[in-house]
C-alpha cells in the first residue's frame, strides 16, 4: 500500500507493490487498474452518501461540528481524485503528478480529521486541540494577509484560553511561546499516525513521494521520456503509478468512513436534508441560470 519511484540510483524503495505490478502483462496491468479504480468510485460514493446523512444535523461542540467539515473536504476531495481517473482509451489524458497532489491533500485532510474528531482522548486534550488550531489559522493567515491592526485584544484571549486549559498549561514557555504563534502545524505527523495505529515507514514513504509531485521535486521529472511517464499519455509506468495512488487513496477512506460512522452513527441510511436534483437546481437558481441558458 505504498508508493515507489526509482531513485537516481535506480532502486525501487517500498513494500514490493511496484515490482508486482511490473510483472503483469498490459492487459492484465489494465484489468487491475480498471478494478482498484472501480472499487475507488463505489467507496467515493459511500463516502458521499454519509457524508450528505450527516449534513444539517444539530451538533454541539466543535468535535462534531468540525467533523462535518473536514469530512466535506474529504470526500470532495476523494471525488476530485475519481474524476482525474482516466479511461483506457485512446486520447484519455493521463497525469499523475495531479493525482499524487491531491491524494497527498487528501492524507493531510484525514490526519486532521484525526487528530481533532476521532482520536479518543481526554476532553481537556480536545479542547487545548482545538486552540492550537485557532492559534495556527491565526498565524497562517497572517502570513499571508498584511497585518490590518492591533491584534493586541486576540494574543490576550490566545493566552486565556491557554491558561484556562489544564493540558495546554503544561506547556514549557518556549512551546506555548511556539504554539501561539501559531506558524506550524499543530500536530507531530509521527504521533498521529502513531495513535491511528498505521505502520508509520509506509505512510511516510507515500506521503513523501506525493510531496515529490506535488512540488515538482526531482523525483517528478528524473528520468522522465527513459520511463515512459509524464507525457500525458497512457503508459505501463504511468497507470502503475495509478494504481498505487488509487490504493493508497482507498485505505484513507476506508478509514475515514468508519470513523465518521463512529460520530455520527446514522449518517449511513439517514435519508439527505436534499437530493442531488435538489443541489443542481439550487446552483443553477444562484448561478443566474435558467432553462434555456444551459449549454
Amino acid at each position: 500500500m505504498t508508493t515507489l519511484d526509482d531513485s537516481p540510483e535506480d532502486k525501487h524503495p517500498g513494500d514490493g507493490a511496484n515490482s508486482l505490478l511490473a510483472e503483469l502483462t498490459p492487459s492484465e496491468l489494465t484489468a487491475e487498474y480498471l478494478r482498484c479504480r472501480r472499487e475507488f468510485r463505489n467507496l467515493v460514493t459511500r463516502s458521499k452518501r454519509v457524508s450528505m446523512g450527516s449534513a444539517h444535523v444539530w451538533v454541539e461542540g466543535n468535535r462534531l461540528a468540525y467533523a462535518s467539515v473536514l469530512f466535506t473536504r474529504i470526500v470532495v476531495t476523494a471525488k476530485s481524485i475519481e474524476r482525474l481517473l482516466p479511461d483506457c482509451a485512446p486520447r484519455e489524458h493521463w497525469d499523475f503528478s495531479a493525482v499524487a497532489s491531491l491524494t497527498r491533500n487528501l492524507a493531510e485532510a484525514y490526519l486532521w480529521y484525526f487528530w481533532l474528531c476521532e482520536d479518543e482522548i481526554d476532553p481537556d486534550i480536545r479542547q487545548g486541540r482545538f486552540v492550537l488550531l485557532y492559534c495556527h489559522d491565526y498565524g497562517s493567515r497572517g502570513r499571508l494577509f498584511s497585518p490590518d491592526g492591533d491584534d493586541s485584544e486576540v494574543i490576550t484571549d490566545f493566552e486565556r484560553r491557554f491558561d484556562e486549559n489544564p493540558w495546554l498549561r503544561t506547556f514549557d514557555p518556549k512551546t506555548r511561546r511556539e504554539a501561539m504563534r501559531g506558524h506550524k502545524t499543530p500536530f507531530v505527523q509521527d504521533d498521529v499516525l502513531e495513535r491511528m495505529g498505521v505502520n508509520k515507514d509506509q505512510f511516510r514513504l507515500a506521503y513523501r513521494f506525493f510531496s515529490q509531485h506535488t512540488h515538482t521535486g526531482p523525483v517528478s521529472f528524473f528520468r522522465l521520456f527513459e520511463h515512459d511517464r509524464g507525457t500525458g499519455v497512457e503508459t505501463a509506468h504511468e497507470k502503475r503509478y495509478m494504481i498505487l495512488a488509487i490504493l493508497f487513496a482507498t485505505s484513507i477512506l476506508d478509514r475515514a468512513v468508519p470513523g465518521h460512522l463512529k460520530l455520527f452513527s446514522d449518517a449511513e441510511t439517514r435519508p439527505p436534508p436534499f437530493s442531488e436534483a435538489d443541489i443542481a437546481k439550487a446552483v443553477e437558481r444562484n448561478q443566474g441560470r435558467g432553462h434555456r441558458q444551459r449549454r
